[in-house]
């Protein structure tokens, strides 16, 4: 009897996984209910316009006819290729009203993430702020801008991601690997608090200062000595006696040890106090077991509470020492840091990747054999760092930059140095983070006085254990960092930033590379990168301690700028499919391995699909001592892994039968059984089977079948969050007919949109919707058809947001419908797409050349189809 293609049983070894509940932080903090401190989430109810309107700043400007939008907010949805420059570049508009308690007691700042490019903001027609670059976030005090009464405020930001040399990364797209994007494409939030208050870190000049600063002094056995710096300001017009209590906490909220400290603040004046904790039997952060702590703040005046906030941390110690290589915790570290770069863009909707796509990345990677991914080539998401925290995956940041430095521009040099101290500020208490990108990647003719002066800087900036800054040897030995990419120098620690394909790639115009494999090329395409790709991985590991390891480049599909094809050498596709390759990193785990969070222990992967197709030799990734392999009713081999040399460094080569599969014995002996047709393959350690992996022959295509690939996070209704959905085309058992090459039509009813263009082809026999949560929390429900293949129905749940919306509903209700939502959105889901495919196809084109704003290829089109 025909099983589910993909059916894994765990025995004996059980898989570690026990999902926490993903937590995210705002602004850099998290928040302490019921505490004068309020965030409000910022992101839903705007509008949006791209292009430039000469007077749209002001605040009696008529945007009636914007489209409506939700932050994250990149300014288009994009087809599957957006390379080559097919995204928008130039200006762009925001718009949004909001009504919030104002008075003389209170202090209001708006905060975003990030904003693509350079940008301008007005509150009410005033202008409050001009910021250049695109990577790390910025604040503004609003607090006079505002109204005090129960007057609306208007909100207008001008947004530019156009080429602009004078700011960081500066080159221009066209001569990018990666794409710009655009839009207010992160998180934004609205936080009050009292005038006495901790200052954020964005707006302070202190050195190593604003906010809350935790550093780890030493460890030792289960003893930590720490160093916590919090910077306050007293904006209220009278000196103030100020108790800051500082209380270290469990992950669970419980107090382990607190600390008071007075001060007394005249009016107008700030003051960042230092305070050092001793901590006996406490839990270490570790990648292996990622344990976090918080730290809860409090300002009080008079016994009362006027400030509260949570800053999580991870207490840990790196140190680097050189030929004995990695120490975490005073203890060393002996695997080798394997994993990936990464890209922050997705298919379809660019940079604009909401917290869970975030989290979902990390997760997907770090199951997927990844110990590190490093950030390429700027600072990544904040929820991004949040997920490496929470499950263990060491990581890096970087200054924006790539094969660039503008020789003619001070100004460009000045805010280098500028980004060079806000990194350091937005991602010092991230416990993942190891090494810290301050030279500009890949850019040998930039000065090494800058280099050095952006190292002195980060050291400034973090003056505790732990600050390791790098860049290529080359460039790591004028400037004077610590660590060394690709560095040979035993006395110091190195890592190999990029591998993967550089000598499998024909030339550097056309780029056609082996490694280099979109998911539709099919099965001897992706086995073929994966077993190059296991040779090169193999030689990661022969490496002395001094290397502490090597990141492939890539981990996921990205979009380029000076390239028309987007790079396809990833272990997820874009919309983060694993390919073989992906299976061959994660069976190098071993099979004992646990971490909190991620699904490991023994694993089997058949690298075949038993096609007419089909390769001879059948190849399986797997981390146990043998495989028994059951093919056609027979076991053809109890097999050991590969003893080929290139593999020999690997934990888990990879497992091969040679010319085990011959596709003339299916219909020679198995013409009328093919439903009985099923691959076994059994994993053992010792002489016990510890997993199995079941996959069957597909017959007939008959059907799809949905899924929601949630990674076990719930949606949020908050406007902005984005689930995949996942249609696979199955044959009448539910196996997955790879072959298939369809066009799947989505519908959606309920508390959600669809996000993605309809219909959308199948790769590898699965094609993905992304489906985004509307600000209602609810049911939605999502039918997929394909013609001549019965449909299928799915519902999913969005639940509530748990930080406060802060937008004027009436204002948001009369924009216009969105483009890059409701594509096609149909309430009456009782289409039966066989009938009339070839109409809805032509609506389904109109629709797609009014939105790429396309009019002359629109009206050829019409003409063409005049019925």
């Amino acid at each position: 009897m025909k099983q589910s293609k993909y059916l894994v049983f765990f025995m004996v070894l059980a898989c570690s996984y026990v999902l926490q509940a993903q937590s995210f932080s705002t602004a850099g903090f998290y928040q302490v209910k019921n505490t004068p401190r309020k965030v409000f989430n910022f992101n839903p109810g705007w509008r949006f316009y791209k292009g430039d309107l000469k007077g749209a700043e002001k605040v009696n400007f008529d945007d009636t006819k914007w489209e409506a939008a939700n932050i994250p907010h990149g300014l288009e949805v994009l087809g599957e290729n957006a390379s080559g420059g097919r995204n928008y570049q130039g200006i762009a508009w925001y718009r949004k009203q909001f009504q919030i308690t104002n008075n003389p007691k209170t202090k209001t700042y708006l905060y975003f993430e990030a904003v693509m490019g350079k940008c301008k903001v007005w509150i009410n027609g005033k202008i409050v702020a001009e910021h250049f670059g695109g990577y790390l976030p910025f604040t503004i005090d609003i607090s006079k801008e505002i109204n005090s009464d129960d007057r609306n405020n208007t909100i207008a930001v001008k947004v530019d991601n156009s080429d602009d040399t004078s700011y960081l990364p500066g080159k221009i797209q066209r001569g990018l690997d990666f794409t710009y994007m655009g839009g207010i494409y992160r998180d934004t939030y609205i936080i009050q608090t009292s005038n006495t208050h901790i200052t954020l870190p964005e707006l302070s000049n202190t050195v190593a200062g604003g906010g809350v600063f935790a550093g780890t002094i030493d460890v030792s056995d289960n003893t930590a000595k720490l160093e916590i710096r919090t910077e306050v300001i007293n904006d209220s017009k009278q000196t103030s006696k100020i108790e800051l209590v500082t209380t270290l906490e469990d992950t669970n909220f419980n107090l382990l040890k607190k600390t008071t400290k007075k001060l007394t603040l005249r009016a107008g004046k700030s003051k960042q106090m230092k305070q050092l904790l001793t901590v006996n039997d406490v839990q270490f952060w570790h990648p292996d077991n990622p344990y976090l702590h918080f730290i809860k703040t409090e300002l009080l005046i008079n016994g009362v509470v006027v400030d509260a906030m949570r800053t999580r941390i991870g207490i840990r110690l790196f140190e680097m020492r050189g030929k004995n290589g990695l120490y975490i915790n005073k203890m060393p570290y002996t695997d080798k840091l394997i994993g990936v770069n990464r890209h922050q863009d997705y298919t379809f909707i660019g940079n604009a990747l909401p917290n869970s796509g975030q989290w979902r990345d990390v997760k997907l990677l770090r199951e997927g054999g990844s110990r590190i991914i490093r950030a390429g080539h700027y600072p990544q998401d904040p929820a991004f760092y949040d997920a490496c925290d929470e499950l263990g995956m060491l990581t890096t940041t970087a200054n924006p930059g790539w094969h660039f430095f503008n020789f003619k521009s001070p100004v460009f040099e000045k805010r280098l140095y500028e980004d060079t101290r806000r990194l350091v500020r937005r991602d010092r208490n991230v416990a993942s983070v190891l090494m810290w990108e301050t030279a500009l990647n890949e850019t040998p003719k930039q000065p090494a006085n800058a280099m050095n002066t952006m190292h002195k800087i980060a050291h400034k900036e973090y003056p505790f254990p732990g600050m390791f800054t790098v860049t290529d040897y080359q460039e790591a030995k004028k400037g004077g960092l610590d660590l060394h990419y690709h560095g040979t120098d035993p006395n110091v620690n190195s890592f190999n930033r990029e591998y993967g394909d550089g000598n499998e790639v024909d030339n550097w115009s056309s780029q056609n590379a082996t490694t280099r494999v979109k998911m539709e090329w099919g099965e001897r395409a992706l086995l073929n990168q994966a077993l190059i790709q296991a040779a090169t991985l193999s030689d990661r590991y022969a490496t002395p301690k001094s290397r502490l390891g090597g990141a492939i480049w890539a981990g996921i599909d990205h979009q380029r700028g000076y390239h028309p094809d987007p790079f396809w050498g990833g272990l997820l596709n874009g919309v983060r499919l694993p390919k073989y390759v992906y299976y061959l990193y994660k069976s190098q785990y071993d099979p004992t391995y646990k971490v909190n969070g991620i699904k490991t222990g023994p694993m089997v992967f058949a690298a075949n699909e038993l096609t007419q197709i089909s390769p001879k030799d059948m190849v399986f990734f797997s981390n146990c001592e043998k495989l028994k392999v059951t093919w056609l009713g027979k076991v053809i081999g109890i097999i050991k892994p590969s003893t080929d040399p290139k593999y020999r460094n690997l934990p888990h080569p990879p497992f091969i039968i040679k010319d085990a599969f011959d596709f003339s014995e299916i219909n020679t002996n198995w013409r009328r059984k093919t439903n009985q047709i099923e691959l076994v393959v059994e994993g053992l350690i010792g002489n016990e089977v510890v997993v199995k992996q079941h996959k069957n022959y597909a017959e007939r295509t008959s059907g799809v079948k949905l899924n929601v690939s949630s990674e076990g996070l719930d949606l949020i209704a908050d406007g902005s969050d984005i689930v995949p959905i996942r249609a696979t085309i199955v044959d009448t058992d539910g196996v997955k007919k790879v072959l298939a090459s369809s066009e799947v039509y989505f519908t959606i009813e309920g508390e959600g949109s669809l996000v993605n263009l309809n219909p959308v082809k199948t790769e590898m026999g699965v094609a993905t919707m992304l489906v985004r949560a509307s600000l209602k929390s609810g049911e939605i429900k999502i039918k997929a058809y394909s013609n001549g293949l019965s449909s299928s129905t799915i519902s999913l749940k969005s639940k509530p947001a748990n930080i406060p919306f802060l937008y004027d509903e009436n204002y948001f209700k009369m924009s216009k419908e969105s483009k890059n939502e409701h594509i096609i959105s149909v309430q009456d889901s009782t289409i039966d797409l066989p009938l009339d495919v070839q109409e809805l196809h032509k609506e389904i084109e109109n629709l797609r050349l009014v939105i790429t704003g396309q009019e002359q290829e629109l009206m050829e089109f019409r003409s063409k189809n005049k019925k």
